[in-house]
């Protein structure tokens, strides 16, 4: 009986998890990813930024009280954009990097855990404007698309919202 009831719960989680799982087609790529609790993340962006063309995806969390009692809005985005065939992960991240300045504390990659999808390279970091924000960025390269991931919250309230961004990068794949 036990083994059973083991067994089903297993199941049950299996099939939670594939019915979290969201999906969006940008550039020829469709990109999966388990989308953050929708009862604190809040859908804001999930289209074509007509300014710039590129596919863009956005959570913000409900606010939340810090420790100097103002109201923060961690933020999870997904931004896709069409990446020449010469461009590999590793360019398109330098490329990247040299447009959004944070000091990286820590590298991350597939081989920590960070990621499922190999051909993605990740920093943890921090800048300060204003009160310092601790971030998670990441570059992905699948086919012609190129996807940079961007999670961002203050210090203050990191501590909060650390799991669900570093669940979300995880969840991220590409169908074939």
């Amino acid at each position: 009986m036990r083994t059973f009831v083991a067994f089903t719960l297993i199941l049950f989680s299996f099939v939670s998890y594939a019915h979290a799982l969201e999906s969006f087609t940008a550039f020829g790529s469709t990109i999966d990813y388990a989308r953050p609790d929708p009862a604190k993340w809040n859908l804001v962006r999930n289209g074509i930024d007509e300014k710039s063309k590129k596919y863009l995806v956005m959570f913000d969390h409900t606010p939340i009280k810090d420790p100097q009692g103002r109201s923060i809005k961690p933020v999870i985005a997904i931004v896709c954009e069409e990446v020449p065939d010469s461009v590999d992960v590793i360019r398109y991240s330098i490329a990247k990097r040299a447009h959004t300045p944070f000091k990286v504390n820590k590298m991350m990659s597939h081989h920590d855990g960070s990621f499922q999808y190999r051909n993605a390279v990740g920093y943890e970091g921090e800048y300060t404007r204003k009160v310092k924000h601790k971030v998670f960025v990441a570059h992905m390269r699948h086919g012609s698309t190129g996807l940079q991931v961007i999670c961002d919250s203050t210090a203050g309230v990191y501590d909060k919202v650390e799991a669900d961004m570093r669940s979300f990068l995880r969840s991220i794949t590409f169908k074939e």
